[in-house]
């Protein structure tokens, strides 16, 4: 008990040392960043951003100005440090992996309905793939287990059982370190 009533006071105190305001500081100190704001900087940024126009940016920014910056899709540009960066970029590979499904409904005495709903996912990568989510009708089945997942080559399974009918199943989204593939199935 004398724990408890210990635990419960150290408890209440820190919980109230954790809901403390911060001591007020007096109104002529100023903290060092405050000190280092450019006005023009500070009247930009306090500025709501549906009232931002080009004119303002150019205005702060000057001869710095490019509207290329601002589009969707971003100039391509290339920078004296980012020469050497380039190359490496260049030459890692991109995957597309690709996978094969099967959905299906197999008989069997281990339940209690007498049948059990499966995906199987056949890897058809030659590099190793590991799956790190199963996602089925955009997530409105759950995916209860699955198996053999990780370290897949071409031709190796893996095994999901979904948590819904299998002649239901319209949709098999697989997710993995090199993105998201979706699979329409019927």
């Amino acid at each position: 008990m004398h724990y408890l009533k210990t635990g419960l006071i150290v408890s209440v105190l820190i919980f109230l040392g954790a809901c403390q305001d911060k001591p007020a500081t007096d109104a002529g100190t100023a903290t060092e960043a405050d000190a280092e704001v450019d006005p023009k900087l500070q009247a930009l940024l306090d500025t709501p951003v549906s009232e931002l126009t080009e004119d303002k940016l150019r205005e702060y920014m000057g001869d710095d100005y490019d509207p290329s910056v601002l589009a969707k899709e971003p100039a391509p540009a290339a920078v004296e440090g980012d020469a050497e960066a380039a190359p490496e970029s260049a030459a890692e590979p991109q995957y597309n992996e690709e996978f094969e499904l099967k959905v299906y409904r197999e008989i069997t005495d281990s339940t209690m309905t007498g049948y059990i709903d499966k995906i199987d996912i056949l890897s058809l990568n030659d590099q190793p793939t590991t799956i790190k989510n199963v996602v089925v009708n955009r997530g409105n089945c759950r995916v209860i287990s699955l198996y053999d997942y990780q370290n897949m080559r071409y031709g190796s399974a893996a095994l999901a059982y979904p948590r819904c009918n299998a002649a239901h199943i319209r949709e098999v989204a697989i997710s993995t370190a090199h993105g998201t593939y979706t699979y329409r199935i019927g």
